[in-house]
């Protein structure tokens, strides 16, 4: 009887240990019409729950760097109307702001992406040929929003780290266009201890996304070296918080604006940002990068920074 239970917890942890997913890549194949020329690419990272200040109090080597290279701004609008993870999320991902987008919450009862859809959705109507991938540890930014975008890659990881493995493969041994990275232990870090430049716990959740952002970055260097590819890389955050470890109030300047950085190869023009960009600008921004023509019709908020 013991040696029974003894197999049986064998094999219950060896069928746990086979359901973990793989940070592998696997490639999509490429588009058998294609007439892309796949030099402009995109990599989009949001950090949830990421405060401006924090992040300049912090050691950040990798998020300095694009500073240096690219713009910038502290002060990114979050539209304060509404702090719920979801609702900024939503905004930075579609264009449009929560009176459009619908949704005002984190429970998507009143979500309209289908009138106004992930970005992801946006360039991939344009031209099925353009390799796009989601790959992030909050799994309701797949689930919920991009789902129905026909993406190439669709993965979501319990761990910031499995996020990093994964996102490096992809870029490491296939030829994706368009990559949107989403980082959540900041998040967890700021609701755990609070969110604050003082708390040491919420310092060091920035700084390791920092550390696994530089082993992304330092693959896209590496491609843009070997390949002559232009990659437009941002970072920006949903929400910022307070010290109490709350996020809802957000007229409250440390949760309502969220750090912007923009960088691509060879840029002209750098620095601070004299106007503050919205979230709703990314996507416009984006399309540009990839000279995906923006149609009226589709109701962007946003306008592209014409980096």
């Amino acid at each position: 009887m013991q040696y029974s239970f003894l197999l049986i917890l064998v094999m219950v942890a060896m069928g746990m240990g086979s359901c973990e997913k793989s940070t592998l890549a696997t490639c999509p194949t490429s588009c058998s019409n294609d007439n892309l020329q796949h030099i402009k690419r995109v990599l989009l990272v949001g950090i949830d729950g990421c405060r401006s200040d924090a992040v300049q109090k912090a050691a950040t080597p990798h998020l300095d760097q694009l500073i240096q290279n690219g713009r910038y701004s502290w002060e990114v609008d979050c539209d304060r109307a509404d702090a719920w993870a979801a609702v900024g999320w939503s905004s930075l991902l579609t264009g449009v702001w929560a009176n459009k987008h619908g949704v005002y919450d984190d429970f998507y009862g009143s979500k309209n992406y289908e009138q106004y859809p992930h970005f992801l959705c946006r360039i991939k109507n344009y031209n099925s040929c353009f390799r796009t991938a989601s790959i992030v540890h909050y799994s309701d930014l797949n689930d919920e929003i991009a789902a129905p975008c026909n993406s190439d890659v669709l993965l979501d990881y319990d761990e910031d780290k499995k996020v990093r493995e994964a996102t490096k493969n992809y870029i490491d041994d296939c030829n994706l266009d368009v990559l949107f990275v989403n980082f959540d232990d900041v998040d967890h870090a700021g609701h755990l201890k609070g969110f604050h430049p003082d708390i040491p716990h919420y310092i060091n959740a920035i700084e390791q996304v920092d550390a696994h952002l530089g082993v992304i970055l330092e693959a896209i260097y590496q491609r843009e070296a070997n390949k002559n590819e232009d990659w437009l890389i941002i970072v920006s955050s949903n929400h910022g918080g307070e010290k109490d470890g709350t996020h809802l109030n957000a007229s409250h300047p440390d949760v309502g604006h969220v750090l912007g950085l923009f960088r691509k190869r060879n840029m002209t023009h750098r620095g601070l940002m004299p106007v503050a960009p919205s979230l709703v600008d990314i996507v416009p921004t984006i399309l540009d990068h990839l000279s995906v023509p923006v149609d009226t019709t589709w109701g962007l908020d946003g306008r592209s920074l014409n980096l």
